[in-house]
C-alpha cells in the first residue's frame, strides 16, 4: 500500500514526480510561497494546524519535491491517514516503513491529516521514544486544534528542538499583494501611530495599487484555491460545495447534531459584526447555553469561526463573562451562507470581517490552539453602548467605511484611549494623534 502512496522508492524521473506531485501548484496563476518552509537539518516533529482546503497537503508535496532534488528517495514516506483505521495500525505501518529504510541515514516522514486516527499520539510516542524515529525529521498535519492540541500536548520533550506547532491560515491582505503583486514596506502599529503628513504622500502613491488589489481579495478571500478561480474566472460553486460539505461533515464526526449546527451558523451570519451573548444566542435558537457554547467553540478548534472577547480598557485582559462577536475565517464562508441562507452582507460587513481576519491572523497569539481563546486582539463596549471594533497591542482600531469622518466618529477613541486608528473607505488624514487611513492603505502594510 505504501508505494502507491510513495512513487519516487522506484522511479527515478524526479521531473515526471515533481509534475505529479505539483502540477496543479506549478500550473496555476496564484501561488502561495512555500519555500524554506520547514528546517531538515532538524530532528523535529512538526505538528502543521490549519483549516481544510488550506494548502497544507500542497506543502507536504512541495517539501517532498525539495527533498526528491537534493537526491532522497526511500528515506521519504508520504501517509494519508485516512486509509489507516487505527493507532495500532498506525505504529504497525511506522514500524514496518523504519525497517524498510533502516539503511537511510535519516528518514523525512510526512503524516497528512493525523486527527483522524483516535489516540494517534500514543503510536508517536511510542516510536519516538524506542526507535530511530526520535532522530528523524516528521511532519503531522491536522485540521483540528483541540484534537491536535489535546494529542501533542502528550509529547513533551519528543518535539526536537525547533518550534514544532505551525498554523497555516488565509493569506492576510499582505501577504496576498506581495504574492500577486510586488514587494512592499510593512509597519508595524506602533510605527504607523508615529506617521506625519510627510508619509501622506508616499501613502498615497500605493494607494491606487493596493486598493484595485484589495477589492480582489475581497471578492476572493484569502484561501489559495478561492483566489486561483476568480484569477481563472471559474465556477466558484464546486469548490464552495465542497468548503460547505467539510464544514458539516466535519463538525458531525465530532459527535453534533447537523440541523444545529446549521441554526448556529444562521444566526452567526445574521449577526456578523454584532455582539450577543451566549444566553441571548441560546435563547434564540431554543438550545440550551452550553450547547449553543460547545457548537461555537467547535468551530473555533476548527478553524472555522474566530470568537473575538472584550478586553478590559486598564489590562487589556479578556472578559469571559461579556458580550462575543464571532466572524468566520474567510469571507469565502460568507459567500456560502448567501448560497445556503439568502443572507447577503453588507460591504460595511464585509471590510469589518476582513479587517477581523487580518488583525487576528496577524496579532493574536496562541492560535495553535483554534480560534475561540484569541490573546492580544479584542474589542470594546461601554455601559453606555459606545462601542470600539477592535484592540490590538493596546490600540484601538475603528472601521468606519464611508465617505467622511466627523468628529463624532473619533468621539470614542478619543475619550477612552486619546490615541488610535480609524479604518476609512478613501480619507486619508495623518495630522492627530488619531490616524484616518483607507483600509486598503493599512492592510496592505500592517507588518507581519
Amino acid at each position: 500500500m505504501l508505494g502507491i502512496y510513495n512513487k519516487w522508492w522506484q522511479s527515478t524521473n524526479i521531473d515526471a514526480l515533481e509534475r505529479e506531485l505539483l502540477g496543479q501548484y506549478e500550473e496555476a496563476n496564484f501561488k502561495r510561497i512555500y519555500k524554506d518552509f520547514f528546517d531538515f537539518e532538524s530532528n523535529g516533529l512538526y505538528v502543521l494546524r490549519g483549516p481544510r482546503q488550506i494548502g497544507k497537503s500542497t506543502l507536504l508535496k512541495y517539501t517532498i519535491v525539495e527533498l526528491l532534488k537534493k537526491g532522497e528517495k526511500r528515506s521519504i514516506l508520504y501517509l494519508p491517514l485516512d486509509t489507516v483505521e487505527d493507532y495500532v495500525e498506525l505504529r504497525d505501518t511506522l514500524l514496518n516503513y523504519l525497517q524498510f529504510a533502516s539503511e537511510e541515514k535519516k528518514r523525512y516522514i510526512f503524516i497528512d491529516e493525523i486527527s483522524m486516527v483516535k489516540d494517534w499520539q500514543k503510536a508517536i510516542k511510542e516510536l519516538r521514544d524506542n526507535t530511530v524515529l526520535k532522530n528523524d525529521f516528521v511532519v503531522l498535519t491536522g485540521s483540528s486544534a483541540w484534537d491536535i492540541k489535546r494529542s501533542s500536548e502528550r509529547l513533551p520533550g519528543r518535539k526536537g528542538s525547533i518550534k514544532s506547532d505551525i498554523l497555516l491560515l488565509p493569506l492576510t491582505f499582505s501577504e496576498y499583494f506581495k504574492t500577486a503583486a510586488h514587494e512592499i514596506q510593512t509597519f508595524s502599529i506602533d510605527e504607523i501611530l508615529s506617521f506625519d503628513d510627510k508619509k501622506r504622500f508616499e501613502l498615497e502613491l500605493l494607494s491606487p495599487d493596493l486598493e484595485k488589489h484589495f477589492f480582489k481579495y475581497l471578492e476572493s478571500g484569502g484561501i489559495p484555491a478561492a483566489i486561483e478561480n476568480l484569477n481563472r474566472a471559474e465556477d466558484v460553486n464546486p469548490f464552495l460545495d465542497t468548503l460547505w460539505d467539510i464544514m458539516i461533515g466535519d463538525i458531525e464526526r465530532q459527535g453534533l447534531s447537523r440541523s444545529k449546527l446549521i441554526a448556529i451558523l444562521r444566526y452567526l451570519t445574521e449577526r456578523v459584526t454584532n455582539r450577543f451573548s451566549w444566553n441571548s444566542g441560546s435563547s434564540e435558537i431554543e438550545i440550551d447555553t452550553k450547547t449553543f457554547q460547545n457548537y461555537i467553540e467547535t468551530l473555533g478548534y476548527n478553524y472555522m469561526a474566530m470568537v473575538l472577547k472584550v478586553l478590559d480598557r486598564n489590562s487589556f485582559v479578556p472578559l469571559d463573562k461579556k458580550q462575543k462577536k464571532v466572524y468566520f475565517y474567510d469571507n469565502t464562508i460568507l459567500k456560502n451562507m448567501e448560497r445556503k441562507f439568502g443572507i447577503v452582507q453588507k460591504v460595511p460587513n464585509l471590510i469589518e470581517s476582513v479587517v477581523a481576519q487580518n488583525l487576528i491572523f496577524t496579532f493574536a497569539e496562541d492560535l495553535e490552539e483554534g480560534l475561540c481563546n484569541i490573546q492580544n486582539v479584542g474589542y470594546w463596549y461601554s455601559s453606555e453602548g459606545k462601542e470600539i471594533d477592535f484592540i490590538v497591542n493596546k490600540v484601538p482600531i475603528e472601521v468606519k467605511y464611508q465617505n467622511s469622518i466627523n468628529k463624532s466618529d473619533l468621539a470614542p477613541i478619543k475619550s477612552m484611549f486619546e490615541k488610535g486608528i480609524i479604518l476609512s473607505k478613501n480619507i486619508l488624514d495623518l495630522s492627530g494623534k488619531i490616524k484616518i487611513i483607507p483600509v486598503h492603505i493599512f492592510l496592505g502594510i500592517i507588518k507581519t
